[in-house]
């Protein structure tokens, strides 16, 4: 068995070089009494290392296992049936064993990626509170520039007790409309603050076209107003380059996606928050005494932003 459970390694590292993955040492699935499993560091696929071929080729696989297609690495052109007979989970290998001493099938998993991290504040947003009859509630929903303002600067958001903060880092824009009800509308806000746009230019999740990246800001705002939620737009802060992402040269098109959210805001009779224009420098980026790097405020930097915020949400109370 030593032996046999050698060579079927030897299957998974070829598999895996030629993939390029890595493997978990952490299984979640109960080890079956026909072999035993491996499963990508990633998550995307799942080896069924068969020590023991049933006879009737009927192999038996955890229930808990999501598969979206599988295929023996001895016949991968041909794709394995995988269906549920009376409750078990049930791959339709041949009835005959290839001449392989342990064969391999090669589950792909459907991806179980929380893609808008709708994970991030279920609990906090379970765990608060309605807004009681007079309370100016006001969401701030953004990417790393708003969920690092609680970090670098939280002072203000406990100096504000009504100001709930909804950033998460590296988000899009299509990221924060899909968790626009979950993380504005249910909380009940009077107001919302929306910062979106950096990451679609950087290409964080793929090419997008500037249109696009304001369509999405434009549908939330829209969700706001049709929840009686009072909109304010804030512009993209001003960047040069990003570090994560150096093909990029985002200068121009922050401006040209600042004039589209402006237009909108004033055709719409929305508030417009514009950071850009007292922290942009001479060459079109962040001024170096308001960023800790080419994109993100510093202290100096949020302690430019929350006056004008403040101003704005007052405004769009009135």
């Amino acid at each position: 068995m030593a032996n046999i459970y050698k060579i079927s390694l030897v299957y998974t590292l070829v598999f895996a070089l030629n993939m390029g993955i890595g493997f978990s040492q952490t299984i979640p699935y109960e080890k079956p009494n026909w072999g035993a499993y491996t499963q990508d560091s990633e998550d995307v696929f799942l080896l069924a290392h068969i020590f023991t071929w049933p006879e009737d080729g009927k192999l038996v696989l955890d229930r808990a296992i999501k598969p979206r297609e599988a295929r023996l690495l001895s016949n991968p052109d041909k794709k394995v049936k995988i269906k549920l007979i009376e409750g078990k989970l049930t791959a339709f290998l041949p009835e005959i064993a290839p001449d392989s001493q342990v064969s391999v099938l090669r589950i792909q998993l459907i991806p179980t990626e929380d893609w808008a991290n709708l994970g991030r504040y279920s609990q906090e947003n379970a765990e608060l509170k309605a807004p009681s009859k007079n309370e100016n509630r006001v969401v701030f929903i953004g990417n790393s520039i708003t969920d690092n303002w609680t970090r670098d600067h939280a002072v203000f958001f406990e100096e504000n007790p009504n100001y709930v903060n909804r950033g998460i880092s590296g988000q899009t824009s299509a990221q924060m409309l899909l968790r626009f009800r979950p993380d504005v509308i249910e909380l009940q806000p009077k107001v919302v603050v929306i910062s979106a746009g950096t990451n679609d230019i950087a290409g964080n999740r793929g090419s997008i076209s500037l249109e696009r990246i304001a369509a999405n800001i434009f549908s939330m705002a829209e969700l706001a107003k049709a929840n009686n939620i009072k909109v304010i737009l804030a512009s993209v802060l001003p960047a040069t380059s990003y570090s994560w992402s150096p093909s990029i040269e985002p200068a121009d098109k922050i401006i040209e996606l600042n004039t589209l959210l402006k237009a909108y805001a004033k055709k719409n009779k929305i508030i417009y928050l514009d950071y850009y224009t007292p922290m942009v420098n001479s060459e079109k980026g962040l001024k170096k005494e308001f960023g800790r790097d080419t994109v993100h405020p510093n202290v100096d930097g949020y302690l430019i932003m929350e006056p004008m915020v403040k101003a704005a949400i007052s405004k769009a109370l009135k």
